[in-house]
This record gives structure tokens, sequence and C-alpha cells, in this order.
């Protein structure tokens, strides 16, 4: 697939499913929203290590957008302690 988009490379990677991952998300979200209660998520699909970068050299990422509470924001318009803050609660496993 050709990605089209007028976004520097290293904001976007093709995906790769794995449908063990998949069921593994699916029972997660199921488990907040069934056992905890928990009506509301969000999820950055951004790798750690883009963000760190973006952080770093913000004049290649002008276009890396990220989802913190409850809106979408570019990432170069947030102040550092927002930043600090995205990155650190970025990678969770399951």
């Amino acid at each position: 697939m050709e990605l089209k988009l007028n976004t520097p490379l290293g904001t976007y990677t093709e995906p790769e499913y794995k449908e063990e991952g998949i069921q593994q998300m699916a029972r997660f979200i199921r488990t907040m929203l069934n056992d905890y209660g928990i009506y509301n998520v969000q999820f950055n699909t951004v790798d750690k290590d883009v963000l760190i970068e973006a952080k770093s050299n913000p004049e290649k990422y002008p276009t890396l957008m990220v989802r913190t509470s409850g809106y979408s924001a570019y990432w170069t318009d947030l102040g550092e302690r927002v930043q600090n803050d995205i990155i650190n609660r970025t990678e969770h496993n399951l």
C-alpha cells in the first residue's frame, strides 16, 4: 500500500496486525468497559521512539498529531511538560 499523505516518513509505518494482538486488545477494552466501568479511553498509535525524536527535532515532524485529554493536537504545539507526560504513558504491554 502506498501512503499518499503529506507527512514525514517517520510519523507513519504500515501496521502489522497479529491475530493474537488484536484479540488481546479486544479483551483489554471489554474488561475496561464491562468489569471496571471505564467509559472513556484514548489510544495513541505513535511509537515512543518517534515521540522522543519529534521532541528533539520538531522541525522534522510538523504534522505529527497525538490524542491528549479528550482532543487531538499537533505535537509541536504542546509544551514540554505535556510532551513528557505523553511519552511517559505511551507504552504498555498486554
